[in-house]
This record gives C-alpha cells, structure tokens and sequence, in this order.
C-alpha cells in the first residue's frame, strides 16, 4: 500500500508510515470536517437545484417559486364588514390604504383608489353566474383555474386602471387641455359633492363618497379618479373623431362585424341596404289653445295653427338674423324649443333612421335634396318644427367609419399600454367590503 501523504511503499496494514511518519487513520476532528463538508455540498446542492426549478418554472409560468406574487397569492383579499365594523379591525385596514398595489409608468395605484375602480365594476355588473348577494371570494367565475369573482374583478380594476393611466399620459404629451365646460365642473367638484350629499341625507360628501365609491376612499381620491377618467377620456374621444381612415379600413369593419351590425348590437339593424342615417337639430313649438271634441279629443282650429306657425318662423328669423351656424341653432334650441327630449342637447337628435320619427319630420329628413344646413318648419300633430340638417350618410358606412375609427383609437392606447412598464404587487391589496 502507498501512504496517502508521501506516497511511498509501506506495508499492507501499517498504521503509521515509516518514511514521513503520517498517521495513516482519519482523526475525529477530521472525520467531523469530513462530514461538514458533505453536509454543505449536499445544502448548496439542494440551493441550486430550488434556484433552477425556480427560474424554469418562471420561464414557463412568469412566476417565480421563490416569491410567488400572482392573482391566487391570496385565497381572498377582503376585509368583512364584521372586522371593519370594529375600531382595530378599521384601523389594520386603513394602515393598508395608502399601499402602492400596482405601477404604471410613473403612475401609482394604492388600495385607496383600487376600492373604486373595483367597486365600480362590481356593481355595473350583470353576469349571469354571479350572485351578488353572496361573497365574491366564495364563487368560482373561472372553476377550471379557480378563480374567485373578487380576483376576477380585482384583475379587471387593474386592467381599466391602466388603460385610464395610458390615457392621461397620451393626453399629456399631446399638451391636451380639458375643454371649459369640463373643467369648470371640477374646480366646484368638491362643494357640488358637499351639497348633493347633504340633499340625499349623508353626513357630508365624505360620507357619502366612501359610502358609494369603496371603504376608506376620500374625496380627494375621488376627485382624482374622476379627473384622469375624464382628462385622459376626453382626449381620446377628441383623437378618434379627428381619425382619418381609408374606404378599405371601413369596408374591413364591416366585413369583421357584420354579423353583429346585422343583429342590431349597435342599437339598429345594419346592412349595406339599410339606408340613410341622419343628425339633425329642431326646435319645437306646440300649438295650443284648441277644444274638446265630442270624444275628448282636443282639436285645434286654424287660427291656433297659424299663430303656432307664425311663433316658430320668428324663432328662425331670430336665427337667420343671427350667425347662422349650426353652434347658434343648437344654443337658441336650448332656449326656445319644448321638446324636453332635445333642449339638453341643443335640440339634436343623431343617427335617425327612417320610421322612427312622425311622417312630417321623417320626409323632411330624408328628402334626397337634403344637405347640411338647411333649414325650415315642420308641421306635425305636436306643432310647428324649426328644421337644422347636420349631416346625412349610408348607415353601414356612418357605422363602420366609427368603429374604424375607434379600432385605431383603441389600438393606440393599447401601443401605449404595452410599451410603459407596469407592476403589480397582489400581496399589497386588500378590499373593503361594502353592503
């Protein structure tokens, strides 16, 4: 046998090495050292193989095992209202409010105003499967991954969140500014909240915004949710009406959605023979006076038509004595017309189709002379009509260039999603539950 130190010959059995005088046996120390050893090889061994396990599940999955932080990190994210009812449960709840659960670029979302966008949601909902009258984090809306209502919709708030937040930024970098009328309402926002809360019997706006909106949300929270919805929306309605799109991009619209242009999803049934589709403003003069008949029906003599004629023609002599704009008309209709259906909107009714108002007004409409800006009076069983033609096209055609329209709209706020970075920390979120 060689020793182990010098490697030199020695004797079968030898326990200590004639040439360098080693000892040939494992002392305790060095048998301890031994198994230490193991024992960390077998540890950084088992280290590594949790990191790689780690790191390919998170290839396959985009979660990590290490720090899970997914949409089931949490079988449930509410506060019942038995906790919050008490003073330490409230204030657990409230020590969580003001946590950042997601970012968007620079944006950042706290459980504050999560509370509104998910309330929001929950109750414009109307699925089928859902029963509102139970807990959400008690019915599956996906059973297959099992996925609870109130993760569903926590998911859903986060979505419209950041679609809300792409808006603001699109509009920022555009220098958009919010129309007057608009911005006026929120410079008043927080003393029109005090007053309507104080008519519908809250304690003050306070109340009321939490009681509506989401436990624990104040009125500047809400002030700021309205705001971006607004500033961010408003440019975006405005960009897609300035879209311009090719007769190949409607032709497109129409041939990916026919089937539901033709089922009437978009209010009316559309085809490519459905016919004209017309905006058009008016103002209404009733006739009055007029007597009972022998069946109780008033009838009006022509005296009362004449008078109810000669009331409405001064009305649009007022206008053609004026700026005559389509702008003027509409201002004047809020003053002057009697059709409580129109006066908000300055007398305007969009997208008229045929056989939906009375004959008189339906032939004017659709005379094929018919062009914008035209004018004129209109005698039907309610009175006299003073006539403004906005603008008239092919319902499909009308239809379809919106919806092209709103597609390239849509598909840039999507660009804008998808190129800010964005994250979300589901451990943060908590909800309040609300009655």
């Amino acid at each position: 046998m060689q020793c182990k130190y010098c490697q030199m010959e020695m004797e079968d059995g030898a326990t200590v090495c004639p040439h360098c005088g080693e000892s040939q046996e494992e002392s305790k120390v060095s048998k301890q050292l031994k198994t230490i050893k193991i024992l960390l090889a077998s540890f950084v061994g088992l280290v590594l193989l949790v990191v790689l396990v780690g790191v390919l599940y998170k290839d396959v999955t985009g979660m990590s095992l290490l720090s899970k932080n997914d949409l089931h990190v949490k079988d449930s994210y509410t506060v019942s209202l038995e906790k919050l009812e008490t003073e330490a449960g409230y204030k657990s709840y409230e020590k969580k409010l003001d946590k950042v659960v997601a970012t968007f670029g620079e944006h950042k979302l706290t459980n504050r105003m999560l509370q509104i966008y998910y309330w929001q949601l929950v109750g414009g909902s109307n699925y089928k499967d859902l029963d509102l009258s139970k807990p959400l984090d008690a019915q599956y809306q996906d059973p297959e991954t099992q996925t609870t209502w109130e993760q569903f919709f926590i998911e859903e708030a986060i979505a419209v969140w950041r679609k809300d937040m792409a808006q603001v930024d699109l509009a920022t970098a555009a220098g958009y500014q919010m129309p007057e009328e608009y911005s006026s309402q929120f410079a008043t926002l927080k003393q029109d909240l005090e007053e309507y809360a104080l008519a519908k019997g809250y304690a003050n706006a306070a109340d009321y915004v939490e009681k509506g909106f989401g436990k624990g949300v104040d009125i500047q929270t809400f002030y700021d949710y309205r705001w971006n919805y607004y500033y961010g929306g408003l440019y975006c309605a405005e960009y897609a009406e300035k879209v311009e799109v090719t007769q190949e991009q409607i032709e497109a619209y129409f041939q990916a959605n026919e089937a539901d242009l033709a089922s009437g999803t978009y209010g009316i049934p559309i085809t490519k023979e459905s016919g004209k589709l017309v905006d058009v403003r008016h103002i209404l003069v009733k006739v009055t006076g007029g007597t009972k008949d022998e069946e109780g029906k008033t009838v009006y003599s022509e005296e009362d038509w004449e008078a109810c004629r000669v009331k409405a023609q001064a009305i649009l002599d007022e206008w053609l004595a004026g700026e005559k704009t389509e702008e003027s008309f509409g201002k004047l209709a809020g003053e002057k017309t009697e059709d409580g259906g129109s006066k908000q909107t300055g007398g305007l009714y969009e997208m008229v189709y045929k056989g939906q108002m009375v004959e008189p007004f339906e032939n004017w409409c659709f005379d094929e002379s018919r062009k914008t800006g035209d004018t004129g009076l209109v005698k039907t069983t309610y009175g006299y009509h003073v006539m403004y033609y906005v603008y008239g096209e092919e319902g499909w055609i009308r239809i379809c260039k919106d919806g092209a329209k709103y597609t390239a709209t849509d598909e840039m706020i999507e660009n804008a999603k998808n190129n800010t970075e964005s994250k979300v920390n589901y451990k943060n979120i908590v909800i309040g539950a609300m009655k």
